[in-house]
């Protein structure tokens, strides 16, 4: 049951006092009253209190003077003043001082209900918007990062640094490391926590949307362009940008991205307006940007204004010894969310699960969790619960390779056949099941002269 607001009404009136409170109390507020300006206030000190209503002339402290101390006091009290002496001087003072409303005597009780009413929901719509500020930051700050390894340690220390700061980050890794995951903890913990936060995928757009995108465009600045639409600089203003996958970003687009990240400035598609925006700047990439610019496919002075601070996310294979953790901590996130008993996890099935490589990370990872949840039998996770992949170490036809090389690249490109082999050549499904864009999917089909 929903806790009943609380109404102050201050007021040297005696039937005032009666006839209001019986009013607001008919109404489903819970109500105190009080005399004086310091009674009122140790009644303040001793209770919590939503809304207060002030007359402006009271023996010993005036409202004004009594909404002064009130808001030094307890701040979050939204005050309404009353009186029958209304001069535009006290409205514009009360006003200025913090006061909600000015509402003149004799009372109109319709005018009373609607205010409270007000500021009923107003502080509703304020408490529901802390509780999930809070709940975002509690589930995607860094402390929900899992791991006890060196190389995931000095990740959360870097991210507690470069979260009190303003400065643009580069999250580097391969695909399923947790980057989005990092650049999350980055925000919620920042002082932009409850300002917006914005993500875009860079490989997800041809050349032109994503120019669209990101910087809006115009009424009538191409065809189709039917009315005016903020580019994602704008939502992002007084916020944090995401922008995931940028080693995909078209070369010529560089340029323009450059430009906002130096001067904060830019134009909608079709405008000429110049817009200014303070925005934080996150990206990542799980390609070899070094690589990119020495073939002259990612912009130098682009890269060295990202670079200021970089996070290198490690493959899960580097940091075997947090992979128990991270089983433990998705046991319990399916569990809950099929509203399932949790699993234990057989020896032999976390055996293999330890001696998987695990090209897809933590990504593939959650997903074999996933599926070992729904298919398991008996409250235990046995082989066979686990992906074909697990189950044989590899997916097959990988195993005689596992003595002549071993390289990232390699079992990436092993991994992809593998997963196009097990979707019937479905580059769609093979995308879901690799927990990447289909976009991105074909970027590597191409990097590593697969078939597409």
């Amino acid at each position: 049951m929903p806790e009943k607001t609380k109404v102050l009404i201050v007021d040297d009136e005696i039937n005032l006092l009666k006839t209001l409170s019986d009013i607001l109390n008919r109404n489903g507020y819970e109500v105190a009253v009080a005399k004086d300006g310091p009674s009122a206030l140790g009644l303040i000190e001793k209770n919590g209190f939503d809304i207060a209503l002030l007359d402006i002339r009271m023996p010993h402290m005036d409202g004004v003077e009594l909404l002064e101390r009130i808001k030094v006091q307890r701040p979050d009290i939204e005050v309404i003043i009353m009186t029958a002496y209304a001069t535009i001087e006290t409205a514009k003072r009360s006003i200025k001082l913090g006061a909600y409303d000015y509402i003149q005597k004799p009372l109109d009780i319709d005018e009373v209900l609607i205010n409270l009413k007000n500021i009923a929901q107003m502080k509703a719509r304020v408490e529901e918007a802390r509780f999930l500020q809070n709940t975002l930051q509690l589930e995607h700050g860094y402390e929900h990062i899992i791991g006890k390894s060196q190389q995931i340690q000095k990740v959360v220390d870097t991210i507690k640094k470069v979260a009190l700061s303003a400065s643009t980050v580069l999250i580097m890794g391969p695909s399923g490391t947790g980057k989005e995951m990092v650049a999350d903890a980055i925000h919620y913990s920042s002082r932009r926590c409850s300002k917006p936060y914005v993500k875009i995928n860079c490989a997800a757009f041809p050349e032109n949307l994503l120019e669209s995108e990101l910087f809006g465009y115009e009424k009538g600045a191409f065809t189709g362009a039917d009315k005016q639409k903020k580019g994602k600089f704008e939502v992002a203003n007084e916020g944090t940008l995401f922008l995931d996958e940028i080693g995909d970003m078209p070369f010529s687009m560089q340029a323009k991205l450059l430009r906002v990240l130096e001067s904060g400035e830019f134009e909608r598609l079709g405008g000429n307006e110049l817009i200014k925006v303070n925005v934080r700047f996150i990206a990542a990439t799980n390609q070899n940007l070094s690589k990119m610019l020495q073939e002259k496919r990612f912009r130098s002075d682009l890269f060295y204004r990202l670079n200021t601070v970089i996070l290198n996310l490690p493959p899960l294979v580097e940091r075997s010894e947090d992979i128990p953790l991270l089983v433990d901590h998705f046991l319990a996130r399916f569990s809950r969310e099929m509203s399932r008993k949790r699993p234990d996890v057989s020896d032999e099935a976390m055996k293999l699960i330890l001696s998987y490589p695990w090209p897809g990370n933590v990504r593939e990872l959650a997903n074999a969790v996933e599926r070992a949840v729904i298919f398991c039998e008996e409250g235990v996770i046995k082989p066979q619960d686990l992906p074909p992949s697990i189950q044989h170490g590899l997916l097959e036809g990988h195993t005689e390779h596992l003595s002549e090389d071993l390289r990232l690249e390699t079992v990436e490109s092993r991994h992809i056949s593998g997963v196009l082999k097990l979707t019937g050549g479905n580059k769609n499904e093979a995308a879901r099941k690799l927990g990447i864009h289909r976009e991105t999917l074909y970027k590597k089909l191409k990097k590593f002269n697969l078939p597409d």
